[in-house]
């Protein structure tokens, strides 16, 4: 065979290892953020039945506020990352939006992120030390929210 010819079906070869490589990190990535997000999705789950009071749904939807959704779960706007691993959660409170998202610095290093994004200002990121915390400070959220 060719050298040259052998020169370029290694490195297809290359390529298409690398390619799969990529692909299976992805998918670690994906369910290293899914586990550590786990414990707040369940949280939400656990709320979302939950009556929001209607002073909160006035602030978030103000023309409409009674024809909408009651209930935490009607806060919801997205479930951040695939829907089978989601990474966090995006929800409408007065004045704007709140994520809670992992991502990731390492494979093993997970930063616990809260952006608040509130209309006409520039987003607030808050990064937590640990999980717990980020944890307390969604718990804190829908308590604020909630008619208890």
């Amino acid at each position: 065979m060719n050298p040259t010819l052998q020169k370029l079906r290694e490195i297809a070869q290359e390529s298409v290892m690398s390619t799969q490589d990529l692909e299976s990190k992805d998918q670690r990535l994906i369910a290293a953020r899914a586990q550590f997000a786990a414990p707040l999705v369940r949280a939400f789950s656990d709320v979302e039945r939950e009556l929001v009071r209607v002073a909160v749904l006035r602030q978030i939807w103000p023309t409409d506020f009674d024809r909408r959704d009651d209930r935490v779960s009607g806060l919801l706007v997205e479930k951040l990352g695939p829907e089978t691993a989601p990474c966090g959660l995006k929800m409408a409170l007065p004045n704007g939006f709140l994520s809670f998202e992992v991502t990731l610095k390492t494979e093993d290093c997970p930063v616990f992120r809260c952006i608040r994004d509130t209309d006409g200002q520039r987003p607030l990121a808050m990064e937590f030390p640990d999980g717990q915390h980020w944890l307390d400070y969604f718990y804190k959220v829908i308590a604020d929210v909630i008619e208890l």
